[in-house]
């Protein structure tokens, strides 16, 4: 409820902005880094140390991990789950250390959105010890500044048809609550996320 009206806030904040702000899709354009993002329902910061988010981003989806990789619910009193306890204890051990270490890399790993002038964006991870590029996409996107929103979607996307609705899977709906020159807040609804990004020297990997 709290993270809901959180969320109504800042949709607001971004009304008063809009009007306060002329934009224009030059704005966007460049090259931004990801500041802050959600990990699986929490918010997290890049640039602050990584392992203590991970450790409570795992506590955060612990029970929901246990209960479905598992089959382990932490709430049952039946002696059938009492026996697994032992077994499970070791499942968990292995587990946490796995996903605490991989959200850990997750969150000290820069990521990287281009916005070009022809209507085509690249995100992207980038080592930011070794300059390794992975996970790089491709995309197209469509700025609208008199609504502030953002359309993102794959370079094969095909508008939807009446009746047709796979078309639009792979298409990121994004509400932009705040853009300057070097800053810049996005609103995600499907996931309810918040992603706070700052435009960065325009170089390519």
């Amino acid at each position: 409820m709290l993270r809901n009206f959180i969320i109504f806030l800042l949709l607001l904040r971004s009304t008063n902005v809009m009007f306060a702000q002329t934009i224009t899709p030059v704005a966007l354009l460049g090259r931004w880094e990801v500041l802050q993002y959600t990990e699986q329902g929490l918010q997290v910061d890049k640039k602050k140390p990584s392992l203590p988010q991970a450790q409570e981003v795992y506590r955060h989806v612990q029970k929901e991990r246990a209960r479905i990789w598992y089959g382990y619910d932490y709430e049952s009193t039946d002696e059938y789950s009492k026996r697994r306890a032992r077994e499970f204890e070791r499942w968990e051990l292995r587990d946490s250390t796995k996903e605490v270490e991989r959200i850990e890399t997750a969150i000290e790993t820069p990521y990287f959105a281009v916005f070009f002038a022809d209507n085509t964006m690249a995100v992207y991870n980038k080592d930011a010890f070794t300059g390794l590029i992975s996970f790089p996409e491709s995309r197209h996107y469509v700025f609208s500044p008199a609504s502030m929103s953002l359309d993102i979607y794959p370079p094969n996307f095909q508008p939807m048809e009446e009746g047709d609705s796979g078309n639009w899977v792979d298409k990121w709906d994004v509400q932009v609550l705040f853009l300057s020159d070097k800053r810049m807040t996005l609103f995600l609804p499907q996931e309810a996320e918040i992603v706070e990004l700052v435009k960065t020297e325009f170089k390519l990997p």
